[in-house]
C-alpha cells in the first residue's frame, strides 16, 4: 500500500518523529489518558520511542499510522505491532476527542484490512482496560473475549469474524 492514502474518508500515513507533539498531546489528554500505560514526563520520551519504533517499522514487524479527515489535520493515530506468521495486534488506538464520527470505525476498518488482507495474517489478538467501557463495548460486537485479568479484556478476532467486522463497518461507512 502507497502512503499517504486517502480511504474512508481519511487520510493514513506512516507516524514520523515530527509527530511527537500531537501524538504526546493526544497520551497525555485527560479524557484519553485514563486507559493509557505512562509515557513519562517529557515529550522528548515521546519523540525516542518514535524514533526506536521507525527502526521496527523498517524491519516491517510493526506500523504505526497517523490519520485525519485531511493531510493536514490529524486527528489519531493507530498501531500494528506483535505481528507473528499468523497474528498481529492492533492498539496504540487514540482520536481527539470530538472528532468526526467516522474517525473511529474509518481507522478500524483500515488498520483490519491492512493486518488480514494486506499482511495475510489469519488472527488480530488485542487487549483493553476493563475501565475503557465504551471501547469494550464497541470490540464485544465484533470479537471474542479469550481471557481477562484484573485490569484488562483480552480479545481476539478470526478470519469469520473479521469478514462480518469489514462488512459491518462498510455498511456504517457508506461503502456498501
Amino acid at each position: 500500500m502507497k502512503l499517504p492514502v486517502y480511504i474512508y474518508g481519511l487520510w493514513f500515513r506512516m507516524v514520523e518523529e515530527t509527530d511527537a507533539e500531537f501524538i504526546w498531546d493526544l497520551r497525555t489528554n485527560p479524557e484519553l489518558a485514563r486507559h493509557l500505560s505512562p509515557i513519562g514526563d517529557h515529550i522528548d520520551n515521546q519523540r525516542t520511542w518514535i524514533r526506536n519504533y521507525k527502526t521496527r517499522e523498517a524491519k516491517r514487524v510493526e506500523y504505526y499510522f497517523i490519520f485525519g479527515p485531511k493531510e493536514t489535520d490529524p486527528c489519531g493515530v493507530i498501531r500494528l505491532y506483535n505481528i507473528t506468521a499468523d497474528a498481529f495486534t492492533c492498539g496504540s488506538w487514540l482520536i481527539r476527542p470530538r472528532s468526526d464520527e467516522f474517525a473511529a470505525p474509518g481507522s478500524d476498518l483500515f488498520a483490519m484490512i491492512l493486518g488480514f488482507e494486506t499482511l495475510n495474517k489469519q488472527r488480530c489478538i488485542f487487549d483493553t482496560r476493563k475501565a475503557n467501557k465504551k471501547v469494550v463495548r464497541y470490540h464485544r460486537i465484533f470479537a471474542k473475549q479469550t481471557h481477562e485479568d484484573r485490569e484488562n479484556y483480552y480479545f481476539e478476532i478470526d478470519w469469520a469474524h473479521y469478514q462480518y467486522k469489514k462488512h459491518f463497518l462498510s455498511k456504517i461507512l457508506g461503502i456498501i
